[in-house]
């Protein structure tokens, strides 16, 4: 669940000690959920947003074994999401990359962070959007907008940048919005 700051775990926060740069800040920390598709009981993956970089800790081995994943938003093409019944994935297009490492393993060009709960997925991927974007409004993602417009925001199929209510073409690759 995404929570503020704040509210996040100390345990969560220490993961990042010796991985965040002095001059870098969290902007959003989302967790794997526990139950349901894609989820892990024991180990949930954790995804810290920062002002630089989208961080993934994959834990292992009961919390023992941690593998890092650190991509700069200037790797990240794309970002979109996809919404199940249950739970949500966030798929992330980075250059550079090789298709058989990490978060783009089996010969994805696409990164899957999965198990997410649908809210904490639409705030992470309209997170990386508005970095992709270069928008300055990135600091507080969501904070001023009224709960009815969190719950219908959408995003494009092809980039994954936010689309505007009643939106024809996306704004940032310019695909038309089905």
């Amino acid at each position: 669940m995404a929570k503020d700051l704040d509210q996040v775990d100390q345990n969560e926060m220490k993961l990042l000690n010796g991985i965040i740069w002095d001059d870098e800040k969290v902007a959003i920390h989302v967790e794997q959920r526990r139950i349901g598709p894609g989820g892990s009981p024991v180990m949930p993956t954790s995804v810290f947003a920062t002002d630089k970089r989208l961080i993934i800790v994959n834990k292992a081995n009961l919390g023992i074994r941690k593998d890092y994943e650190v991509i700069p938003y200037s790797q990240i093409t794309s970002v979109r999401i996809e919404s199940g019944m249950i739970s949500s994935s966030v798929f992330v297009r980075v250059a550079g990359y090789d298709k058989d490492v990490g978060l783009l393993k089996n010969g994805r060009e696409e990164g899957e962070i999965d198990g997410l709960r649908k809210d904490d997925a639409k705030r992470l991927a309209d997170y990386i959007s508005r970095r992709l974007q270069g928008r300055d409004d990135i600091s507080s993602p969501r904070q001023n907008q009224a709960p009815a417009q969190q719950s219908n925001a959408r995003f494009c199929i092809k980039c994954g940048a936010s689309l505007q209510a009643g939106a024809n073409f996306c704004p940032s690759c310019g695909a038309k919005v089905s």
